[in-house]
């Protein structure tokens, strides 16, 4: 089976150690996120400390559709991820584009 370019994507983020896991450790980043993912199977307070940490940081969310985020990390129980390198969250940026299981929530100012 091969991979999507999305799913490299994220083994280069947790291989570089440029990835954040969970709303928690989300919420208390102060600078150099780039990008802020969320699957739809969140929950409703945790999607929204998520959006607003997303709003504060000034970088871009996308939601994922349910429980695929997990998947794509080979995680099952991940929810929401933050990315700290800026090559890596636009170059998965330009690839949600072209995924239908990705979509833009809000653009960030970055």
């Amino acid at each position: 089976m091969t991979k999507s370019k999305a799913e490299t994507y994220l083994g280069f983020c947790i291989r570089s150690r440029k990835l954040v896991f969970g709303t928690d450790e989300i919420t208390r980043q102060k600078k150099g996120v780039f990008l802020v993912l969320a699957d739809e199977a969140l929950g409703e307070s945790s999607f929204k400390d998520v959006k607003k940490a997303s709003e504060t940081l000034k970088c871009p969310l996308l939601l994922v559709e349910k429980d695929v985020l997990g998947a794509l990390l080979h995680r099952i129980g991940v929810k929401a991820i933050a990315i700290k390198d800026k090559n890596l969250a636009e170059a998965l940026l330009k690839e949600a584009e072209n995924e239908p299981q990705f979509k833009l929530y809000s653009g960030g100012n970055n």
